[in-house]
């Protein structure tokens, strides 16, 4: 979805001619922020629910770039006791 968002956006700022790669600029930042926001949220319900978290477990959280994967991994911590049970 947020890939259609992205190729909405640059069609239009092509028709108002915004620069391309500026826009792709914004784009890329956006979802970088994005993504750190669902990694850091992962983090404080992990941290609340009292699961401990391994350093390999922590390196995965902070590598991952699928927004998908980190919501799903958000919704696993609901019942989880175990830091394989949310990453699975």
């Amino acid at each position: 979805m947020a890939e259609q968002d992205a190729r909405g956006a640059l069609e239009v700022a092509h028709e108002e001619g915004v620069e391309e790669g500026e826009l792709k600029g914004e784009l890329k930042g956006e979802l970088k922020g994005e993504l750190k926001a669902r990694r850091d949220t992962l983090l404080r319900f992990l941290e609340r629910a009292g699961i401990a978290l391994t350093d390999d477990d922590r390196a995965r959280i902070q590598v991952c770039t699928d927004a998908a994967t980190l919501d799903r991994w958000v919704d696993n911590v609901l019942g989880a006791k175990t830091s394989a049970e949310v990453l699975s």
